[in-house]
């Protein structure tokens, strides 16, 4: 009644990076029988096993292993009844191969078992293995000298008693431990229905807060607590009670519930020592016109100045430093999406910073007019030439880098050395030309050479269509019925048509297009549709944009090029949002945390939770070594956003707070770090926290440490505490600064110092 469903049968070749690649053509396993049962045998007896496959209505396929490489054959003889050894658990360790386990089974295929036998790769011909059983029961035998291409019978001996097992080495405490308890804070945010106003959006708009930081607001030394407050929720304030607890501050503006979400919180002060919140706000539900870009308010007059911003789509990232060389401190605010009209965004801006506060400048408005929508930023000083950069993470674009011409940011276009990957030779291509969903950006000097390099957070590689990306994802934009939204098309290469086509199905994008339904009468028409004919059925003008690499990355700084590298495989597993960089381990090189997930995903795509936050430690070279979650003690498994760093009981140690959507904020106690050496700046008096200074600290062999910044702002809409921790591996001899109006002066380091202070030389 019904045609065959004429498919092939499928193999996968595990490339031993946590990736697999198909390879059922090159295997000749690529049958398009109806195939159901199937076992593993080793047929011929020559070592390798071959495959049967029971067929529908056909006769069975036997496919002969004729792969020539060494291995080893196991096969258990337990005392009865069990005489198979089923349930017994095989270890094999050959030389130059990593460990190798099995368990003897029996069935567990569909309808089907295999033979009684295990087989391991056995490496190099000539070399010895050996080959460890523990049975069923619980005893142990161990064969040694086990050489290639052997068929190994192993008996269980008799009435043995289960061997005790080695008494294990007790597990190191883990690097950090959840004091959570401590805040008894839950991010809180109305439901929010963005595929409502934008059905055919990517991902939801209104799972992108909360931001995180810290910040002394009470001036007593102690770096206090702020937390930003979703839709219905409040903006959360923790002020350090200096015996490492913290005290909730519920007066005036922290009573208020909260019209739209909060996206940065940034502390600062300015020259009068008056302390000042810059407050960013974003709001794609409601679509109000008065959504401030960004609200100013005085922790010591209460009074509040909001900045408008008439796109509605409101500011994300705040951060801040000196611009323009005149000791006040200047805001550079990132534009978040237009409502009903992603990916369009209103202008980001810079904020000249004056006596009575910021206000916007006329200045540089052209430039950052167009930069779309901003997710992450940092000031940076890139060249060493003495005044801040700034660098934006964009979502459907590039890193962009602005640099600063005393007081003008203009494009600077760096070359990027990508690796070399499988066949493929290093490129040089331009950091415009690496388009992808960037959601932060934060820097560190993560090689040790003076020069400050970057870090990105973006989508990783497990998602819907990273199986696309040998060519850019796309996503086009018009408005198909004049309501001033946008409807979405997203786009991908299929390399089987060789050609463009909707990442949608026919009837999804039809209800929003519905002249495709006129030039597409169904599914099978409409499946082998390029884009090209898509936009040729009726549409309107429709705009793109692109997003060719998803992979979260470092940027090492060369001088006059970034050397670019992904981060290891664990940070790609998913998005990465909040990002740390400090040492955590006290060794002397910077290391990172990475906050992880999305759940806000269309319908087409299952929610992206893989990630449980990722620390990653330095190892002073730009390489960094994932550290498994029961050793880090950090394992987040909800949506991780914004992330930030202090020493917030003055051990010595830094500790990270990790902000969740619509979940318990998570804060992080070091408990194992080597304590460093604490430095506290005392700047001038328009710029208090000399935001923008330089340290680096030099040790009495001669060697510099790492690079370090001070920043206001950072990461993921975050902002770390104003201390400078300073590792000392080795003994230490000064410490160099260079003050954010080029002052340079040098602190000596006494013997057996763990504080010290600085302020700029006269």
């Amino acid at each position: 009644m019904f045609p065959v469903l004429d498919t092939p049968n499928v193999a996968f070749r595990n490339r031993g990076d946590l990736t697999f690649e198909e390879v059922g053509s090159a295997w000749g396993f690529d049958s398009r029988r109806i195939s159901h049962g199937m076992a593993l045998a080793d047929l011929d007896n020559d070592g390798d096993l071959d495959c049967i496959i029971n067929c529908l209505n056909d006769g069975p396929l036997i496919l002969r292993n004729e792969t020539a490489r060494a291995r080893i054959r196991v096969r258990l003889r337990g005392l009865p009844p069990n005489t198979r050894g089923i349930g017994a658990r095989i270890r094999v360790e050959a030389p130059g191969l990593p460990v190798q386990t099995q368990e003897m089974i029996s069935g567990g295929r569909y309808l089907s078992g295999d033979d009684t036998v295990r087989t391991f790769a056995a490496g190099a011909v000539g070399a010895a293995a050996r080959i460890e059983i523990t049975w069923r029961k619980g005893s142990r035998t161990v064969v040694e000298g086990v050489a290639a291409n052997s068929l190994v019978e192993i008996d269980e001996a008799p009435d043995l008693a289960p061997t005790p097992a080695a008494s294990p080495t007790p597990a190191p405490a883990p690097w950090f431990a959840d004091v959570s308890d401590r805040l008894h804070h839950r991010h809180t945010a109305e439901p929010s229905d963005d595929f409502a106003r934008q059905r055919l959006l990517p991902r939801s708009l209104s799972a992108a807060g909360p931001g995180v930081s810290w910040f002394d607001f009470n001036g007593d030394g102690w770096p206090d607590l702020m937390i930003g407050g979703g839709r219905g929720g409040r903006l959360a304030v923790f002020r350090n009670d200096t015996h490492g607890g913290f005290v909730p501050q519920k007066a005036g503006l922290l009573q208020t519930p909260l019209d739209q979400d909060q996206t940065t919180v940034l502390g600062w002060r300015r020259a009068n020592l008056e302390t000042l919140l810059l407050m960013g706000f974003s709001d794609n539900d409601t679509g109000h016109s008065n959504v401030p870009l960004v609200r100013q308010f005085s922790l010591v007059s209460g009074v509040t100045n909001d900045i408008a911003d008439p796109t509605g789509g409101g500011g994300g990232p705040i951060v801040m430093a000196d611009v323009d060389g005149d000791g006040q401190l200047d805001a550079f605010v990132g534009a978040r999406p237009i409502p009903g009209r992603y990916p369009e965004a209103g202008p980001s801006r810079l904020l000249r910073g004056g006596a009575d506060g910021v206000k916007a400048d006329p200045d540089n408005a052209a430039v950052l007019a167009g930069l779309g929508v901003v997710n992450g930023a940092v000031f940076t000083d890139l060249d060493g030439d003495g005044d801040p950069d700034l660098v934006v993470a964009c979502d459907w674009g590039p890193l962009r880098i602005l640099r600063n011409g005393k007081g003008r940011l203009e494009p600077w276009p760096w070359k990027v050395i990508l690796p070399s990957v499988g066949d493929r030779v290093p490129q040089v291509v331009p950091l415009e030309s690496l388009t992808g969903w960037w959601n932060s950006v934060a820097t560190g000097d993560f090689d040790g050479d003076g020069r400050i390099d970057i870090v990105a957070g973006n989508w990783g590689r497990n998602f819907r269509d990273r199986r696309h990306l040998a060519r850019p994802l796309e996503l086009y934009q018009g408005d198909a019925d004049g309501d001033g939204v946008l409807d979405l098309i997203e786009a991908h290469f299929d390399a089987g048509l060789g050609r463009t086509v909707p990442a949608r199905d026919w009837k999804t994008l039809s209800g929003s297009f519905p002249t495709l339904r006129e030039k597409f009468g169904n599914f099978t028409a409409f499946a082998s549709a390029g884009m090209d004919e898509v936009l040729a059925a009726g549409l309107p003008a429709m705009k793109r944009v692109e997003a060719g690499m998803t992979d979260s990355m470092i940027f090492l700084n060369r001088g006059d090029h970034f050397e670019a590298h992904p981060l290891p495989v664990e940070a790609q597993f998913a998005p990465v949002f909040g990002i740390a960089v400090g040492d955590m381990d006290g060794d002397g090189n910077e290391d990172l945390f990475l906050a992880q997930n999305f759940f806000g995903v269309s319908a087409a795509e299952s929610r992206l939770d893989a990630g449980t936050g990722v620390l990653l430690l330095g190892d002073g070279h730009g390489g960094f070594q994932t550290v498994a979650p029961a050793v880090s003690g950090i394992s987040i498994e909800g949506e991780g956003r914004g992330a930030a760093l202090a020493d917030y009981d003055h051990d010595g140690r830094l500790d990270l707070v990790v902000g969740q959507i619509r979940g318990v904020t998570r804060l992080l106690h070091n408990e194992r770090a080597r304590p460093a050496l604490r430095l506290r700046l005392s700047g001038e008096a328009r710029n208090p926290d000399a935001i923008g200074a330089r340290i680096r600290l030099r040790y009495r062999d001669g060697t510099l440490g790492p690079l370090h910044e001070t920043h206001a702002g950072t990461g993921y809409w975050s902002q770390d505490g104003s201390d400078v921790l300073l590792a000392t591996p080795r003994e230490p001899a000064l410490i160099e600064i260079r003050w954010p109006d080029g002052r340079e002066t040098r602190v000596p380091v006494p013997a057996g110092a763990r504080e010290l202070q600085a302020s700029p030389v006269p």
